[in-house]
């Protein structure tokens, strides 16, 4: 692993490239205990959820600001992209109190975190690694991994 050159820690692109590796690796877990009907399913799910909202929360409340300076508009979608999420992951949460979740509404749900975290692994990281000041980077480290 290579450190940022201004800090001792990695890379805040590579740090958000892995939580979102990290992220999809609990779904697919949680899909495949629901399968089973593992009773560890809905513990599976809370720190699924927790995880991905305080992945978002960080992106927008150090990231996304001081991106929007730059590009407005796609820090404007990237925003909206999250809203869709969050919307995804509150009918998933009911479905999985219910035991009622869907696997194609899984997959449609996997298949938007992926093509969101490409788009941000693309434009959003690369710029952060670049521009973020190591304050923000840090704030976003802690602020995600709470």
């Amino acid at each position: 692993m290579s450190l940022h050159p201004h800090t001792s820690e990695e890379p805040l692109a590579t740090f958000l490239t892995h939580n979102h590796t990290r992220l999809e690796t609990q779904f697919q877990s949680l899909l495949e205990a629901m399968a089973a009907g593992a009773p560890e399913a809905r513990e599976l799910w809370g720190a699924l959820d927790h995880e991905l909202l305080a992945h978002m929360e960080a992106e927008e409340r150090y990231v996304l600001p001081a991106f929007a300076k730059v590009d407005h508009d796609e820090a404007k979608q990237l925003l909206r992209e999250h809203g869709l999420l969050r919307e995804q992951l509150l009918e998933l949460g009911v479905a999985v109190d219910l035991h009622a979740i869907r696997f194609e509404r899984s997959r449609e749900f996997i298949n938007r975190l992926r093509a969101h975290a490409a788009r941000e692994d693309r434009l959003l990281y690369r710029w952060a690694d670049l521009k973020l000041s190591a304050d923000l980077a840090t704030a976003t480290r802690r602020h995600a991994r709470r």
